[in-house]
């Protein structure tokens, strides 16, 4: 970002044409990018009822420069310069008129999209301004769950107990504290500590405290019934009195943070409880599962695309000398050696008799191996015509093998009806009315998955019973002090924030038990990090700057992943650090989480500098901290796994827009370099953005998790606008991916009686125990497949292999799996490094 130039959101309350009576300025600068052409770029948007201005201020050395606005037609107009009576300083504003019966000035950038150049001397600001479907309400969404969310996790509650064990519990402590602050306040309005003035008055005589001024009036006239003399007076208004009415405001202003946020949890637990209610009623009732038409055909283009692929192959670079001929052979597993195959001939009886040999082995190009590695799951017969080097080679047991290695290839045939089949399969599924029965092993797993659903919802409902109780008796408590208030108000008291000299508050008992039930308050709310004084910048969070708002937002949302689903520790200070985070536009701010019992860390960076000077919103890494693990896995710092989340606040999106932006992110930016799986992901609130279909599970209309990237890149749906629990169940699966990739897998150990166990550095994805249930069972292939089970919540995963390349895969349910799956059959997960998966139909 250019040092000499800021923009920022602003509203205008106009005083008159060119000076304004108030300026509100959003709290957070726009990011201006600089572009190769020299150009530099910021991004606004016209929200749909709220048009806030786009101000420019410029910096020490363009004091004398008047910026310009070209339009698309390269007229420049001179932009109009307001002051800011509250702030300080000019910003300059694009000024289309003033509007005399709306008393306000007009500005294209308000109600037009379109791309917008400012000059400012001789640099060029380029604002893309954008439409959005967004309005007040929306944001404001946001704004409120980001609130509840970030003084629930500081304040806690039962239902969301931090990893630090802080907090007011259920908010009885809290409930205590008002509660004897109530009484004791209550006590001292039934006998207010009061000041006695003495003052003149006219009294009866019967009433009559003469002074000087009684006899000169007696004087003057002595059958007066009434004469002026000595009264005491008493006020309430005492330094004491002030305090305490300071005391119930601040504590009544908690109380009402406290409910807000209770509230919002415990909506938030009873949407969570009805869905997942609705969701085991739906698995245990089903029996046929609808097939989407659009990812099934999109599935069969994919077969189709590799074959294609695979016919149009030609390498042209073997030797004259080489043997040049037809070869149909059938491939077996792959090789252990680079680019080679298992084969044995289509005509094997011949070859036999022709050259005996223990096996045989072929050795590809590389690009004919990976196209051919693509497609052997469902077609495994090919002619290959080209250059061949043959020799006979043996083992180092005494084997005989041949290897044929293609030097050349002139034409691949695949020799499958696979296409056929699947035209086949859609015509039944079209007579079905697409729809599929489900086999033994799907019902097993619904069925499963219904009772963990139905245990979640039991759970969730009993939190929020626990919850409601405590707003309710918190509640009961702050009408009662507010009643207080209102009859120390009622006295003539008013509020100071000083608290006195005198010892009323030591002296007198009611006056103590008032200050020791604030502190109580104080501390309670102190515990977690966060000082009263913030309290109030919470509240009064703007909609101004919507991006920074929903980038804090995720960041939020991620930071109670972490820490309540997945049992992370955070570090020390983690809630002022937060807080003031959340509060500023802080850049290279980094977070560390830790888990003692798997030797495991993960760090989050928000707006960690690259060494390109790009800034992306979050980099997650994983660490294993132990000796071992750090030797096995990452030579010396332990890293097992990262990624680079980019959020991005958009109504919606153009066909392919995610894609360009996600081309943007990895090849303009770098943002893979970051870390070193070079995964880059979007997070954005629209719903419906994966057209067709990325999987036909739930998520598949939604997001793409890089399906056909080995998960890579990719983008997820995160917001508000989903209801309760959904919205971050996509977040919370992305993250699922980024941990069991850095899992290392299970362990065999024995104990001193021979007995065989298994240990895993991991964690339940449902309710982040550690795996201790273990099973494992040997694939088709002789690999090993491990289930890891969980006792507490009874969410399970499969770990297993590609069969084909052997890259690992993970089966986590219908919920939580986020590998690609077949599109009748989805617990059939697809290989998302070479797209492999077992059917019937291949074999």
């Amino acid at each position: 970002m250019p040092p000499e130039i800021e923009a920022r959101y602003l509203t205008i309350d106009w005083q008159s044409e060119g000076v304004a009576r108030a300026i509100e300025v959003a709290p957070v600068s726009l990011e201006i990018e600089p572009r190769t052409d020299g150009e530099f770029v910021v991004e606004s948007v016209i929200f749909n009822d709220f048009q806030p201005w786009l101000g420019i201020r410029v910096g020490p050395g363009f004091e004398d420069v008047m910026p310009v606005f070209v339009t698309a037609l390269g007229q420049e107009t001179p932009m109009l310069q307001v002051a800011d009576p509250r702030g300080g300083g000019f910003w300059w504003l694009r000024n289309d008129g003033w509007d005399h019966a709306g008393k306000r000035h007009l500005s294209e950038l308000q109600r037009s999209a379109g791309v917008y150049n400012i000059r400012i001397d001789d640099l060029t600001l380029r604002v893309e301004n954008r439409l959005s479907t967004f309005g007040r309400a929306d944001i404001q969404a946001y704004i409120d769950d980001f609130r509840g969310d970030l003084l629930w996790m500081i304040m806690n509650d039962s239902a969301g107990a931090t990893a630090t064990g802080k907090g007011a519990g259920a908010g009885t402590e809290f409930a205590d504290a008002l509660k004897e602050l109530h009484t004791a306040s209550h006590r001292v309005l039934a006998s207010p500590a009061v000041n006695i003035r003495e003052g003149q008055a006219q009294q009866p005589l019967a009433k009559l405290r003469p002074n000087t001024v009684t006899f000169r009036e007696y004087a003057r006239n002595p059958t007066a019934r009434q004469l002026t003399g000595r009264v005491f007076n008493e006020s309430a208004d005492t330094a004491e009195n002030r305090y305490l009415r300071h005391v119930l405001a601040v504590s009544l202003k908690v109380a009402d943070a406290y409910v807000s946020a209770a509230s919002l949890q415990s909506s938030f637990l009873d949407r969570l409880a009805s869905q997942e209610s609705e969701r085991a009623r739906r698995d245990r009732e089903m029996e046929m599962r609808p097939v989407e038409p659009e990812v099934f055909d999109q599935q069969t283009e994919e077969i189709k695309r590799k074959l294609d692929a695979l016919a149009d192959f030609k390498s042209r670079s073997g030797h004259e000398a080489d043997l040049v001929g037809r070869f149909p052979i059938r491939l077996g597993k792959r090789y252990f050696d680079h680019f080679a195959f298992y084969y044995t001939p289509q005509d094997a009886m011949a070859s036999n008799v022709a050259s005996p040999v223990d096996y045989r082995v072929v050795v590809l190009p590389k690009d004919l191996f990976e196209l051919i590695l693509g497609a052997h799951h469902f077609c495994k017969n090919f002619t290959l015509t080209g250059s061949v080097d043959s020799r006979v080679r043996d083992t180092s047991k005494g084997q005989q093998f041949r290897e044929i290695t293609f030097t050349s290839v002139q034409e691949v045939l695949p020799q499958t009806d696979v296409l056929e089949k699947r035209a086949g399969k859609r015509r039944g599924l079209e007579k079905n009315n697409w729809l599929v029965r489900l086999s033994r092993n799907e019902l097993r797993e619904l069925n499963r998955e219904a009772g963990i659903g139905e245990r979640r919802a039991e759970k969730s409902l009993e939190k929020k019973r626990v919850i409601s109780l405590s707003v309710e008796e918190i509640g009961r408590w702050a009408r009662k002090l507010t009643e207080t208030d209102a009859g120390f108000d009622c006295l003539g008291i008013s509020r100071s924030s000083n608290f006195p000299l005198g010892m009323r508050f030591v002296s007198n008992p009611d006056y103590a038990t008032c200050v020791a039930a604030f502190n109580k308050v104080r501390e309670l709310f102190n515990r977690g990090g966060l000082d009263l004084s913030k309290l109030e910048e919470i509240s009064s969070i703007g909609i101004l700057h919507t991006s920074d708002i929903y980038e804090k937002w995720c960041l939020l949302k991620i930071f109670m992943l972490l820490m309540h689903d997945f049992r992370f520790e955070p570090e020390r200070g983690w809630e002022e650090k937060l807080v003031a985070t959340s509060l500023e536009r802080a850049s290279n701010v980094r977070f560390e989480f830790s888990r003692d019992d798997l030797e495991m860390k993960v760090t989050l960076n928000c707006q960690a500098e690259m060494s390109t000077g790009r800034r992306p919103d979050f980099i997650l890494e994983v660490i294993y901290t132990g000796k071992e693990q750090s030797r096995r896995f990452d030579r010396e710092s332990g890293r097992r796994g990262g990624i680079v989340m980019d959020a991005k606040f958009r109504s919606n999106w153009k066909r392919d827009g995610l894609n360009r932006m996600l081309d943007e992110l990895v090849l303009a930016k770098g943002y893979d370099k970051a870390v070193e799986s070079g995964r880059v992901f979007i997070l954005q609130p629209c719903e419906f953005t994966a057209r067709p279909a990325a999987s036909p599970l739930e998520w598949g209309a939604h997001c793409d998790y890089g399906r056909t990237q080995s998960h890579r890149q990719g983008w997820i749906q995160t917001g508000v606008s989903s209801s309760g629990a959904r919205s971050t169940q996509h977040l919370k699966r992305l993250l699922a991916m980024v941990f069991q990739s850095s899992f290392p897998e299970p362990q065999e150990e024995h104990d001193d009686y021979g007995n065989k166990t298994w240990t895993s550095r991991s964690f339940c994805l449902g309710c982040g125990e550690r795996h201790v249930a273990i099973e494992a069972k040997s694939t088709q292939s002789g690999a090993t497949r491990w289930l890891l089970d969980c006792k507490r919540c009874g969410v399970w995963s499969v770990r297993t292999h590609c069969y084909d390349c052997a890259a690992p895969l993970f089966k986590n349910g219908t919920i939580w799996t986020y590998h690609n799956t077949v599109a009748d059959q989805v617990t059939n997960v697809i290989c998302p490094s070479c797209g492999s998966y077992f059917d019937r139909e291949f074999s």
